[in-house]
């Protein structure tokens, strides 16, 4: 039995008893319950169980279930539980095509038809984009009384009876403490460390977060008294009480500015793997330079986000930080070593292709079958035109059908172009290798070049690099300095090497806590080579480095 949450006044659980008693009327078996009511997540981000979407857990379960043949009826309430739109009935549609009749689908409310499950689909779609329009529409008539559109509230405030904003008292506390802190010239992590220490309840989560304290710095309401929303592209504005001064607010603003402009880590610098370190957290790891006691000028060093962010979810291997030179001469030391030894890239290109090969026949046939397909709803879309023509049916129901034609094609042609892209890739990867071949070889001639200093060059050569690495277009950069220009035109070089070659370096500790950097390339070492890339890190390439890959 099939059963997800809803908008109509009947519970999951009398939908569920319902369904049960329909399967005791008729002698079934009962074998499993599938129910989507909670949010799950897709790509990291969370999202409702609708029957729009065809990736739901519970729907995909009973999907594979239905394909092994671990069951032989469906029952569902209503049809719209399963799906609405074409999106999410295609997937329910193959499986019984496939099925042949071993598989049925019964409803409890209602009667289905195969034969009808598209023009169904396609009517369910319509149906809930005019839900969404008056949706809308209600949002849109309730901003312009002044009310509160639906979705969460500023802290700070609540909904009165009449649905409009009003001060929350113990809330427009903590606001106004966070911004007596912040101007007194407290950072955004020591107020989040004060607001957990004092037990203060955060609306969004469990605790505190550095973002929840921005959204409140940010928003400048607290002091103007207006509330603005937006909805389909349009911004208004309702009217809220205020919290704070406008000095107070203004205050703040100068904070900000003066944190940006002076801070030591805020300093403009680059370094050569920024944005692909990344360590045991999961996280990217910042690129950032300090000013210490104890050292000469400034120096640069790559940290943990989330050291910064969430420090008490910190995972144990992480090593919080580690110095830039360091990373960066490892990173770029293994670059050489590996354009040294082309035959590792030539390795795993053709493992790769291997794979390839193996997966080609298979996708080749899929995208034959799908044109089939695809030529079939162009010939049966003609023929619905033709029986409309001919009065056979009427204008309406020549529409729907045409409509839920229409949405089978779009999602066949998708599936189709898929394949194709499948089967191109091999061809891809041989030109790949073509490209590995030429561009390696032009690497190591030129690896000898990027480690020269212009200082030491003579003028005709330091001439001859400038023009080659187009170092006039950082002059303005460094102020007409044409040797520093150069030195920036090499370091740029340098790190359009690192970008190609290399996917992202991880940062892991080791059994004794020392701090090992893994770099890994676009493609995958075979592991015959491992240890002649890192060497008597190999070991923590394949312990730490793949269970990372795998784990985030």
């Amino acid at each position: 039995a099939y059963k997800k949450e809803n908008e109509e006044r009947v519970t999951i659980e009398e939908q569920l008893s319902d369904c049960a008693e329909y399967c005791r009327a008729r002698g079934y078996e009962v074998i499993a319950e599938y129910v989507d009511k909670d949010k799950y997540r897709v790509r990291g981000k969370l999202v409702h169980p609708s029957a729009t979407r065809k990736d739901r857990p519970s729907y995909q379960e009973l999907l594979r279930a239905a394909k092994a043949r671990e069951i032989d009826v469906i029952v569902a309430w209503k049809e719209d539980r399963l799906y609405r739109g074409m999106y999410a009935a295609l997937p329910l549609s193959e499986m019984l095509d496939e099925a042949r009749g071993a598989v049925e689908v019964e409803l409890v409310k209602e009667t289905f038809d195969f034969r009808m499950l598209g023009i169904k689909a396609a009517i369910a779609k319509i149906e809930l984009d005019n839900i969404r329009d008056r949706m809308v529409m209600g949002r849109r008539a309730r901003i312009e009384r002044g009310e509160v559109p639906g979705g969460p509230i500023r802290y700070g405030y609540s909904k009165n009876e009449e649905n409009k904003l009003e001060i929350n008292e113990p809330e427009t506390t903590i606001v106004r403490q966070i911004y007596e802190w912040y101007n007194g010239g407290e950072n955004a992590m020591e107020i989040r460390r004060r607001l957990i220490a004092a037990n203060v309840p955060s609306r969004v989560s469990k605790i505190w977060s550095k973002a929840s304290i921005h959204n409140i710095l940010d928003f400048e309401g607290y002091a103007s008294g207006e509330y603005t929303t937006t909805l389909d592209g349009e911004v208004f504005t309702i009217a809220c009480p205020p919290i704070i001064s406008m000095d107070t607010w203004l205050k703040s603003r100068e904070v900000r500015e003066g944190n940006k402009r002076y801070r030591g880590r805020n300093v403009k610098e680059d370094y050569l793997c920024r944005s692909l370190v990344i360590c045991m957290c999961g996280w990217k790891w910042l690129a950032r330079t300090s000013y210490g006691k104890y050292q000469k000028g400034k120096s640069g060093y790559y940290g943990c986000a989330r050291k910064d962010i969430q420090p008490e979810q910190v995972h144990p291997d992480c090593p919080g930080t580690i110095g830039c030179k360091k990373l960066d001469a490892f990173v770029w030391d293994f670059i050489c070593s590996v354009c040294r030894k082309p035959d590792i890239i030539h390795k795993a290109i053709d493992n790769k292709i291997k794979a390839l090969q193996e997966e080609q026949e298979t996708t080749q046939d899929e995208a034959e079958q799908l044109q089939r397909e695809i030529d079939n709803i162009a010939q049966e879309r003609q023929w619905v035109i033709t029986q409309a023509r001919k009065k056979i049916i009427t204008e309406e129901d020549m529409e729907l059908q045409l409509a839920a034609l229409h949405f089978q094609a779009i999602d066949l042609r998708k599936k189709y172009n898929d394949a194709k892209a499948a089967t191109a890739v091999k061809s891809q990867a041989e030109s790949l290798k073509a490209w590995a071949d030429k561009y390696l070889k032009e690497i190591e001639a030129g690896l000898a070049v990027l480690e020269i200093d212009p200082q030491d060059l003579g003028e005709a050569e330091r001439e001859k690099l400038y023009e080659g690495l187009e170092a006039a277009r950082f002059l303005e950069k460094y102020e007409g300095d044409t040797i520093k220009a150069l030195r920036w035109a090499i370091f740029e070089e340098k790190r359009r090497v690192v970008k190609t070659l290399i996917r992202q370096v991880l940062v892991v500790k080791g059994k004794s806590g020392e701090k090992i950097i893994v770099p890994q390339l676009v493609l995958e070492i075979p592991l015959e080579y491992v240890s002649l890339v890192y060497d008597d890190q190999s070991l923590a390439y394949i312990e730490h480095a793949r269970s990372l890959s795998d784990g985030s």
